[in-house]
């Protein structure tokens, strides 16, 4: 199973950390020969490159890093784009992938020119979401502009022709089987964003020194919050259900794990008569974020609902279970609704009345005020259940990369290049129907 990976994300970055790098240590652990092609932010210290190189070594994962513009403009996306196809062109003629891996929308205009040009190559567009509809939904574009126009034009093309198609929900599944905009034989895979339950755990010892460094209280209860604030995520909505927590338990903190400029928050918060010195704000690398969340008692995560957030799967959340945490969320984002049967360890709003966000806070703690080993095996029994990168996300992986590159090699066997649904819509040659969202 050879694949070239290609992401816009970069491998530096706090989301290449943790939802790239242990999905393709997973997978290379498992047998798959896989080279990276990332856009690392302009700037990225010549050290940190030389760090994860050395990481990647040892796992026998080889990494070409190029570097991206911080300007957003389409104009340098497509330059960039076209530098990027360039050289995974050479990568890939060099070493003949068997699939080339496109996280996202911009990596998948490089692979596609790339796996339409290398023999037998299976394109697997692993989508995140749909990237145009957030624009829109975030205020950033309209439907009428033409950027959006061609993202969605290039979009159905995608969904067509790639051979592989991974997205975080099965929601977004069942919309794009409705639609009927899939290729004839293009497998699916449904992976969640995990969370590493041997790096996010539970740990009273490592509690008791984070809540000492962060300056809380043993006695205090810690309502966490961790990722970036505005747009998306509803401060107002968040600051309006700490202080239900606030209005039963008085001593409660609040530590925001952010880079984020947190102004707005605060103000919300002063309006909402919550006192500044219950806020604890911190900016935590992705090394630090496992024992910082493990301080917690309550895991927070209010998101805007709106259609692109159909294909969301926020990485928090299982984070916050996986560190021992009860998690507070909305249920209209992705495939959160299904957290509502997890009662002992999930508390699913319905609105964000104040009567739905008193009983939330009653319920959060509830939870959070069980013994700690008690509250924190049902929190990782949950994750377990639904965000495990061992027993969900590596595996059904692993799964779509043997599908297409038994098709690969069938291909070859044939001396051919199969058909795809870029040539003709009929899908894989030689393949089944496959769905691996159960594996």
């Amino acid at each position: 199973m050879r694949s070239l990976y290609i992401t816009h994300v970069g491998m530096i970055e706090p989301l290449g950390q943790s939802q790239v790098m242990p999905y393709l240590v997973g997978l290379a652990r498992r047998g798959a020969d896989i080279e990276i092609l990332s856009y690392e932010m302009a700037g990225t210290p010549a050290d940190a490159i030389d760090a994860l190189r050395g990481r990647f070594d040892r796992e026998r994962i080889r990494w070409s890093p190029t570097f991206r513009s911080p300007a957003h403009g389409l104009g340098r996306k497509v330059l960039e784009s076209a530098m990027g196809a360039a050289r995974g062109l050479a990568l890939a003629l060099a070493r003949r992938p068997d699939i080339v891996h496109a996280r996202s929308y911009l990596p998948a205009a490089v692979a596609d020119v790339i796996a339409t040009t290398v023999p037998r190559a299976k394109l697997l567009f692993d989508c995140r979401g749909m990237i145009g509809d957030e624009y829109v939904d975030g205020g950033h574009w309209t439907r009428d502009r033409l950027e959006y126009r061609l993202v969605k034009a290039y979009e159905r093309r995608l969904f067509r022709r790639a051979d592989g198609i991974v997205v975080l929900t099965r929601a977004l599944e069942r919309w794009l089987r409705d639609q009927a905009v899939l290729g004839a034989h293009s497998e699916m895979a449904v992976i969640p964003c995990c969370a590493d339950l041997e790096k996010f755990r539970p740990d009273p010892e490592v509690r008791a020194a984070s809540r000492a460094a962060v300056g809380v209280a043993a006695d205090e209860l810690l309502v966490v919050y961790s990722g970036s604030l505005g747009n998306w995520y509803l401060a107002e909505e968040m600051v309006r259900f700490f202080a239900a927590v606030r209005a039963r338990r008085p001593r409660a903190r609040w530590l925001v794990l952010t880079p984020s400029d947190t102004s707005d928050l605060e103000a919300h918060a002063a309006r909402a008569g919550v006192p500044r010195e219950s806020l604890v704000f911190r900016r935590a690398p992705p090394a630090e974020m496992p024992s910082l969340l493990a301080a917690g008692d309550i895991g927070l995560s209010f998101i805007q609902s709106c259609f692109s957030k159909t294909g969301s799967s926020p990485t928090k959340v299982a984070e916050y279970l996986a560190s021992g945490l009860p998690a507070v969320l909305n249920g209209d984002i992705g495939d959160q609704r299904d957290l509502a049967s997890e009662r002992e360890c999930a508390v699913v709003l319905r609105s964000y009345s104040t009567e739905d966000l008193a009983t939330a806070a009653e319920h959060a703690i509830l939870l959070a005020e069980r013994p700690h080993a008690e509250r924190a095996a049902a929190a990782v029994a949950g994750a377990t259940r639904h965000f495990s990168l061992e027993d969900i996300g590596v595996p059904r992986y692993e799964a779509i990369y043997r599908a297409l590159a038994g098709s690969a090699a069938r291909d070859g066997a044939r001396g051919g290049r199969g058909t795809t649904g870029a040539t003709n819509g009929a899908g894989l040659a030689g393949g089944s129907r496959m769905t691996v969202s159960e594996v």
